[in-house]
């Protein structure tokens, strides 16, 4: 009896890991990258599309975070699928994270797609409207672009919809959405001065990516959504000398090297590289290195980083 039972606790405990350990892969077995689409800002003297990045899993263009200016043409540069994309994350609505939007959803008319698109944003407050909102007011019965509503209204025959979110702004407690069987995305409020704004976590199996977005570090709740990340993608705006003004809205390199170790992350990029932060990058990195002892990569339109 004793053996019986022994051999059975063996095949129930076999029986629970087998699932497990199925999932418990590294980002490289798990083909996962970041591709940088836009690594500006709103300047148009920089040389840089504006803020957006893309998801890759297993080969297939699966998540967008923000929109920035120029970004649809970025992803027709890297022969990702329209069809492929599940859902599309903004951080905040200023214009250079989330302009090209629209052009997103008129693209997707010409590629057949048939499955609806998810699209998160923050809740708006006295300064932002409600992510559901904005989209209303692009695409809604007497939005701007009103011929496309089509796409949002449900009494109205169209292949795919929109299906907009609103993540709340909760500073203390993660907020999470299963995407589907593979993809968790998370999301917590940050501070980017009097602007709503969210900070994006998306984990595919074992692996994670966090989007800082613009903020500063007011509410210290990047360093507990980004914990343990693969990539910790971090909006360099600023140098450690900006001004009091600047630093109301955005994080200076000493306080992003403190995240990126509180959070323990694998990797760290510097991204929405601006003519405020870019003369600065040298000095940028030493004082992020002082407490960041993990690589530290600047971001180039189009680049890709492989997760491992």
């Amino acid at each position: 009896f004793t053996r019986d039972l022994k051999m059975k606790k063996s095949l129930i405990i076999g029986a629970l890991l087998y699932p497990i350990l199925s999932w418990s892969q590294s980002c490289d077995e798990q083909n996962i990258k970041l591709q940088v689409l836009g690594s500006g800002g709103p300047e148009l003297s920089d040389g840089r599309v504006s803020s957006s990045h893309l998801i890759w899993v297993n080969g297939e263009a699966k998540i967008l975070v923000d929109l920035g200016g120029g970004s649809a043409h970025q992803f027709e540069k890297t022969e990702g699928k329209l069809n492929d994309l599940d859902a599309i994350l903004l951080t905040h609505l200023h214009v250079d994270h989330s302009a090209d939007l629209p052009e997103f959803i008129k693209g997707f008319y010409f590629s057949e797609r048939k499955k609806d698109l998810i699209v998160m944003g923050p809740a708006g407050n006295q300064r932002m409207p409600d992510t559901t909102d904005y989209i209303d007011q692009l695409f809604g019965s007497k939005g701007a672009y009103r011929y496309l509503n089509s796409y949002l209204n449900p009494e109205k025959n169209s292949y795919y919809k929109i299906k907009a979110t609103n993540a709340p702004l909760d500073n203390r407690n993660i907020n999470a959405k299963r995407l589907n069987d593979e993809v968790i995305i998370k999301s917590i409020a940050v501070n980017h001065g009097s602007i709503a704004a969210v900070a994006w976590r998306v984990e595919v199996g074992d692996c994670a990516i966090t989007f800082s977005g613009d903020m500063t570090n007011k509410y210290t709740s990047l360093a507990r959504l980004a914990q343990g990340s693969d990539l910790l993608v971090a909006n360099n705006t600023i140098g450690e000398s900006a001004t009091d003004r600047a630093k109301n809205m955005h994080m200076p390199p000493s306080e992003i090297g403190k995240i990126a170790t509180q959070a323990r992350v694998k990797k760290l990029l510097l991204a929405h590289l601006m003519n405020s932060s870019l003369p600065h990058v040298d000095q940028t990195t030493e004082l992020i290195k002082k407490t960041y002892q993990g690589p530290v990569l600047l971001a180039e339109d189009l680049m890709v980083i492989e997760l491992d």
